[in-house]
């Protein structure tokens, strides 16, 4: 069982959570902006579709806990990328593929690691995506606090994420929720704004 490895996976992509209060609404169109970056509603439907499509349901099924997962994950993604440049860091493919092959062994088979992944709402297509993430933050953590243990070292992404989301006046749309700086998340949408139909 890759399971009891994996969640490594999943601790790392939480210790990039970002903490912000988001006021205002962004851009029209844009499920989020990162100061010049914009996460269109496009690409966030997209990115959820691509989910729903591997666990076999309908496009047009209503699941806002994943759409505000999704969203969450790429605006870590962003933010990780643009420290990641700030620093210098780069992943290379060759990395990558060393991380992938890994998780096969751990759990068997791809099949297997894409089966784990797609129960965190993870399609087979974002894992890639997910591992540049991880490796990534691991590269800032060794280089924010070099000396430091793991837990230390999140800790310092974290923190440094949080500052660059506050410099860039990060903003979501209030459709997709609220940022809850006390789990670090995207969290429920106002109470204020019309619930959605449920089906």
């Amino acid at each position: 069982m890759i399971s009891s490895h994996l969640p490594r996976l999943a601790a790392v992509v939480a210790v990039a959570a970002i903490a912000i209060a988001g006021c205002g609404s962004p851009t029209p169109g844009a499920a989020a902006v990162l100061g010049d970056t914009r996460i269109s509603e496009t690409a966030l439907t997209k990115q959820v579709q691509a989910v729903l499509t591997a666990q076999g349901k309908g496009l047009d099924t209503a699941d806002a806990a994943l759409t505000s997962q999704t969203l969450d994950r790429m605006m870590k993604s962003e933010l990780v990328d643009i420290l990641a440049v700030q620093a210098g860091v780069e992943i290379t493919q060759a990395q990558i593929d060393a991380q992938l092959l890994d998780y096969d062994a751990q759990a068997g088979s791809r099949a297997e690691v894409e089966r784990i992944f797609l129960e965190q709402g993870i399609a087979p297509s974002q894992i890639t995506g997910i591992i540049v993430l991880n490796l990534q933050a691991n590269a800032l953590g060794l280089q924010l606090a070099p000396n430091a243990d793991a837990e230390a070292q999140g800790q310092a992404v974290v923190k440094a994420i949080t500052v660059l989301s506050e410099l860039l006046e990060t903003e979501v749309s209030p459709r997709y929720g609220t940022w809850d700086a006390a789990t670090l998340q995207v969290g429920a949408a106002p109470d204020d704004l019309s619930s959605p139909q449920a089906e």
